[in-house]
């Protein structure tokens, strides 16, 4: 989501190498292959957006095309565009099942902790773990976000993604509330979006300042949100 992308972007690659290698061992090899129709269309989208992935870390979003994607893929570039019309949509796609893997593992995080003590402590080690990962993808979004700024289509299309993850992750956190009797300062929802942009603001400083920025303000942040209101004097 901007960054948005820690550690969620690297598992998902992981999955998608895993298997896009076992249906390319299922194919005919050769210099360029059209996508087999009797089989592994979801396996052939993955590959394709396996070496999107590879190509767009490599090159950058600008300086990557659907032939490069496509020789990565060992596909035509025609059998890449039957799957995905750009490379816009190839993004977007890489976006909206790395979202998806975020929020999937922050609403994990949250089911298996035995307190919300325990909760800030274990978001703020998989923050700073996931942020010594993702200076590339931090760059690639950064750069991503610049283009969807000036195309309305494509920023409309990342703003639904944006909104759907931001309200999973409300309902994810309604329920850690109601399951701790926590009464917040804040709503749900604003935790939501509080948290998203926290990460993500702080992604970005880091790539600029490195380890400048204070140790473990994330945790420290996220135990303030879930502070009861203070009593008025």
């Amino acid at each position: 989501m901007f960054p948005y992308i820690l550690i969620g972007i690297y598992i998902l690659i992981g999955i998608l190498i895993v298997y896009g290698t076992a249906v390319k061992k299922g194919r005919t090899s050769g210099d360029e292959t059209t996508i087999d129709p009797r089989g592994a269309q979801a396996g052939n989208t993955a590959i394709a957006l396996e070496s999107a992935a590879k190509t767009f870390a490599q090159l950058g979003f600008h300086g990557a095309s659907v032939d490069k994607i496509a020789e990565f893929a060992g596909f035509s570039k025609g059998a890449v565009y039957a799957h995905f019309q750009s490379k816009e949509e190839l993004f977007l796609a890489i976006l909206e099942q790395q979202m998806k893997l975020h929020v999937h593992t922050i609403h994990k995080i949250i089911s298996q902790q035995p307190s919300l003590e325990h909760f800030h402590e274990t978001m703020n080690r998989y923050f700073h773990s996931a942020r010594q990962q993702t200076r590339t993808w931090s760059m690639l979004n950064m750069e991503f976000l610049l283009y969807a700024m000036r195309e309305e289509s494509v920023r409309q299309k990342w703003s639904s993604m944006i909104l759907e993850s931001a309200e999973q992750l409300s309902k994810t956190i309604e329920e850690m509330m109601a399951k701790e009797h926590c009464e917040a300062s804040l709503s749900a929802e604003e935790m939501a979006w509080t948290l998203l942009s926290l990460e993500n603001g702080m992604a970005i400083f880091s790539s600029i300042v490195e380890n400048a920025a204070p140790p473990d303000l994330f945790g420290k942040a996220l135990q303030s949100m879930l502070q009861p209101p203070r009593e008025e004097e």
